[in-house]
């Protein structure tokens, strides 16, 4: 879940209807466009995207539906052999069943991953084929989507009753399987996408030809082949979608008139272990999961509170019968590699609801099935997170030029965020392609996109995704482990910190409030959302609660209070507040 930034925060109680910050946080209000023909001709040229992964896929079904050629350059060429559009790929041949990753420089390819509604909702929209491809992998790729979302391990429960005893669907996939799927509908859907293995390694710019214009347009890039040559292609607009490498950065730095790019970092040094495997249900039958294991597709996602545990668990059901685990943490040490490794990693979390026996009884049950055999136990140290603040030097940019997903803003990969967030740059991306109209330009004899596209492109991502970016950081900056941004420090984001740990705790008592935080989460309303007066007051309330409770029970705190409050808005001493819950 995304709540706004200060900034944001601010400017969403202002006066102003629930509809504008629809259109102004959230990327709702263009899903329709997106299996939308463009309004007239295609634009006469190629769309170049930078990277094949899944902002690359994404961005290249949106191009497909409004310039004539889409090439998207990708440097693995595994992805482009019949194994990267097989799903069975995923399992290994032979004794040997563990898996290992074949997409080299994508670590997280074969970690657990997780989606929120908002993506199942644009790929209905995107692709007609892709409910009825999804439930060829597996009858239970998509199903309603309850979270199991326990913060501090109280529950916090999805909104049954709010969508009248049926949750909205998601899709339950791998991440391969999400690869390989989106793969499969662009071979189906979009004959005009070409893939070619190569690296994109320079641009090559010119004025715009826009007599208003005192911006640069890219008129061709430089790919570096799989065999080393160097081609260079025509490019109508360019996309990095290159993820961590953020290679736009790079082309820019080396241009006659080199631009510097701003970019903050911080390092929540995350490190987790992924654990996997493959279950037949019917070991599971005696546990008592609520709704029955065969049910499920999410089993326990476990959010820890900074004050007093480092530690994330998170449990889900994938595709045939894949049972993963995610070990987490900030700055974590433990590597589970075994079952009795992963209940000792159970044990030792530290939470003001103790993890439910449900848990401990899959444990028992994998254990005794001897389900290690086939186990794949692998770690992943997370590279830092960055914002690439493209939105500052819009005047200094390439007017077709364009970042999505990771390569603009890439999270704490335990948020689970980065799949939605490039959701949202395709979305975005879509609907201001269908607003612009094409200029001529007379030394191509051909029509353009206007100097204003990148202008356009760059607000409306940036205020659809810089709150989670604030967020998030603020959020790891709870743990005294994480190195901040330059110039910051790890007091700064306390207020949201302290809201979010309120708004939980309020959410596991009030179904009300338990909508508006699950909706957030799914992106299916703005974060501004939980900052409606009644939950502002209920929120604050439960806050003041937990305060006065403490320091009426103990009154020699007394002479703490005001620095309490002023300090860390509300921070008291964990196991007291803990025991005031």
């Amino acid at each position: 879940m995304a709540i706004l930034g200060p900034v944001s925060l601010w400017r969403s109680l202002l006066p102003g209807s629930r509809k504008k910050k629809i259109a102004e946080f959230t990327a709702l209000n263009d899903l329709a466009g997106l299996g939308r023909p463009r309004n007239g001709n295609l634009i006469d040229g190629t769309a170049l995207i930078a990277g094949g992964s899944i902002s690359g896929l994404l961005t290249a079904r949106v191009c497909s539906s409004h310039f004539s050629r889409v090439l998207v350059v990708e440097p693995e060429s595994w992805a482009s052999t019949a194994d990267g559009r097989s799903h069975a790929a995923r399992f290994p041949k032979g004794e040997n069943q563990k898996r290992s990753n074949p997409r080299t420089r994508i670590p997280q390819y074969i970690a657990p991953h997780n989606y929120q509604v908002f993506t199942y909702l644009a790929l209905k929209e995107m692709f007609p084929e892709f409910e009825a491809q999804s439930l060829k992998i597996d009858l239970n790729t998509i199903v309603p989507c309850n979270l199991q979302f326990h913060p501090s391990g109280k529950h916090v429960r999805s909104p049954v009753d709010f969508y009248n005893g049926t949750l909205p669907k998601f899709l339950a996939i791998t991440r391969h399987g999400y690869e390989t799927l989106l793969r499969n509908l662009l071979k189906l859907t979009c004959p005009n996408v070409e893939f070619v293995v190569g690296t994109v390694t320079g641009l090559n710019v010119g004025r715009h030809p826009d007599r208003d214009s005192t911006q640069h347009i890219i008129e061709s890039v430089t790919i570096r082949s799989q065999e080393g040559l160097k081609i260079t292609e025509p490019a109508a607009v360019v996309v990095d979608c290159t993820g961590s490498s953020t290679a736009a950065i790079k082309w820019l730095s080396v241009l006659p008139d080199p631009v510097i790019v701003p970019k903050q970092v911080h390092d929540p040094k995350m490190r987790y272990t992924n654990c996997e495997y493959i279950v037949d249900p019917a070991i599971m039958e005696k546990v008592d999961f609520p709704g029955g294991y065969a049910n499920a597709s999410m089993i326990y996602l476990f959010h820890p509170d900074y004050r007093m545990e480092h530690r994330t668990l998170l449990i889900w059901k994938r595709e045939h019968n894949a049972l993963q685990f995610v070990c987490g943490g900030w700055d974590l040490t433990d590597r589970p590699r075994s079952i009795a490794d992963l209940r000792n990693f159970m044990r030792r979390i530290k939470s003001a609801e103790p993890l439910p026996n449900y848990l401990f009884q899959i444990m028992d049950a994998l254990e005794d099935n001897e389900c290690d055999r086939s186990a794949t136990y692998n770690d992943i140290r997370a590279s830092p997170s960055h914002f690439v603040k493209y939105h500052e030097i819009v005047e200094r940019l390439p007017t077709n030029l364009i970042a999505i997903g990771d390569s603009v803003i890439k999270l704490n990969p335990v948020k689970g965020q980065g799949c939605t967030k490039a959701m949202i740059g395709a979305v975005t991306l879509a609907a201001v392609l269908h607003e612009c109209d094409q200029i001529p330009h007379a030394k191509y004899a051909q029509r353009i996109l206007p100097p204003s596209f990148g202008k356009i492109f760059w607000s409306r991502q940036n205020k659809r995704t810089k709150s989670i970016w604030e967020q998030f950081k603020h959020e790891d900056y709870g743990w005294n482990t994480t190195i901040p941004a330059e110039g910051e420090d790890l007091s700064q984001g306390a207020f949201m910190r302290w809201y979010t740990r309120n708004l939980f705790s309020v959410a596991s008592k009030n179904d009300d409030v338990a909508a508006v935080v699950y909706n957030c989460a799914m992106f299916l309303a703005p974060g501004s959302d939980v900052l409606a007066p009644g939950i502002v007051l209920r929120v604050v309330w439960a806050g003041v609660k937990v305060v006065f409770s403490v320091y009426h029970e103990q009154p020699y705190l007394l002479n703490h209070f005001y620095r309490s409050i002023l300090a860390s808005l509300g921070d008291v001493p964990i196991q007291d507040e803990v025991e005031a819950y």
